[in-house]
Formats: C-alpha cells, sequence, structure tokens
C-alpha cells in the first residue's frame, strides 16, 4: 500500500511553504483547476483568529454513542499509536458525523496528539478545554465550544479512512489520508493527496504575482494592470 505522506517534497518543508499562503489564495487556484468544492463549512473556524493550520490529514471518525465502556479507551490508545506510526507532522481531521451536542476534541486529545506527532486539529463538531489549547499555542479549528464531555455522548469509530465534513459548497468534502488541510481566518481548504505539491507551486505563483499588481496599482492605471496581469 502506498504510504499517504511520502510526497515529492518533505512534509515540513510543505507546511512552512503551504502556512506562509492563505487560504482565499489555495482556493482560487484548485477553483481554476476546476475543483469549487473544497471549502469546508464557513463555521469551521480557529479558535484564535491568529491561528494558521497546514499539514496532512490523519483522518477519523466518530458515531454517537450512548455508552462508556473501556472500548473507547482502547481505541483511542490505538488511534494514538497509528498517529505516532506515521513518522511525519499530521493534523488530527475528525468526522463527527453531524453530532452537534458534544466536545468532541480537548486538552487530553491535544496533550497526547501532539507527542504522538499532530500540529492541530481540524474538527467538524465540538472542542472544549480551550484555555489550556490558547496556553499551548496548538491550533484547533471547530464549529463551536462547549463544556459537555464526549464520553457516554460520543466515541471513536475508526480511522484512516476517507471521511466527510461538512463543506462550503457542497453538503461535505471528502478527505483521504494524507490530503493537505489549509487553514487560517477564513476557513479550512482542503488539497486533493495527488495535487499537493502543483497547487502549491501555482499558489506561490499566484500570491507572487498579485504581491507585484499590488506595487504596480500604487503608480499605474488600475485598468492598465489589471490587463497585464488578468484574473486577481
Amino acid at each position: 500500500m502506498t504510504n499517504p505522506y511520502d510526497y515529492s517534497i518533505p512534509v515540513p518543508e510543505l507546511i512552512e511553504r503551504y502556512r506562509a499562503t492563505y487560504s482565499g489564495a489555495v482556493y482560487d487556484v484548485l477553483d481554476q483547476m476546476g475543483l469549487p468544492n473544497q471549502a469546508l463549512a464557513s463555521d469551521v473556524k480557529p479558535v484564535d483568529p491568529n491561528w494558521v493550520l497546514a499539514g496532512p490529514a490523519f483522518t477519523l471518525k466518530g458515531i454517537p454513542d450512548s455508552t462508556a465502556d473501556e472500548g473507547l479507551r482502547s481505541r483511542r490508545i490505538h488511534m494514538f499509536e497509528a498517529m505516532k506510526a506515521t513518522g511525519v507532522p499530521i493534523i488530527d481531521v475528525r468526522d463527527c458525523s453531524f453530532d452537534m451536542q458534544a466536545a468532541h476534541y480537548g486538552e487530553m486529545n491535544q496533550t497526547v496528539g501532539a507527542a504522538c506527532g499532530a500540529v492541530g486539529a481540524i474538527v467538524d463538531g465540538g472542542s472544549r478545554d480551550t484555555r489550556f489549547l490558547l496556553e499551548r499555542d496548538f491550533p484547533v479549528f471547530c464549529r463551536y465550544l462547549t463544556p459537555v464531555e464526549a464520553v457516554k455522548r460520543w466515541s471513536y469509530y475508526d480511522w484512516q479512512l476517507p471521511v466527510a465534513l461538512r463543506g462550503a459548497l457542497s453538503a461535505v468534502v471528502p478527505v483521504h489520508p494524507g490530503d493537505f488541510m489549509m487553514g487560517d481566518i477564513d476557513g479550512v481548504v482542503v488539497i486533493p493527496r495527488e495535487l499537493v505539491v502543483e497547487v502549491l507551486e501555482l499558489t506561490e505563483h499566484l500570491i507572487a504575482v498579485e504581491n507585484v499588481a499590488r506595487g504596480e496599482f500604487a503608480t499605474e492605471d488600475p485598468i492598465t494592470v489589471y490587463k497585464r496581469h488578468g484574473r486577481l
């Protein structure tokens, strides 16, 4: 089986370069490539507006669960073992099965996840223990904050399989292990694994063109600038 985290550029470099871009530019590139449905729902936002997050997805699927057996603890341990086994910095990406009651992420998830390589979390649901996450400057993107514990309400089901997170222009956005996630104050964009490097390079080019155009707008006729660069 192909390693989903084996790109032509090392993951730390990809993360650094994607973090230097912004979600709007990444989305524009994907849109121009005929992939307009790669943005997550508009209410999936960073807990701290200053957070920027980029990295490959480690996907997790959860389900509503009214039990509180030891199976949850066991599944959680195996999940973190699988995170560590990737050997690269990853983003904990959680499909919460449209549950809107509990916190699907929190400080203990962050503590163990960070020790296993997680550099952030994107949660199609809720988070809690926010003060700790802010103090540790650990980026979490989610739909809402709540003190409600997940035990007896929601549990882990499986991981490293395709998941479906709610989308901005589509009902859901599929996310596969190894897809790249890029998020900032405007929201989160999903870059398919096979396009990660191409989208990065096109985004960097677009931003470079925009930077040149900004300077030209200050000294030249704006219509002339638009004609020179085309769509900005």
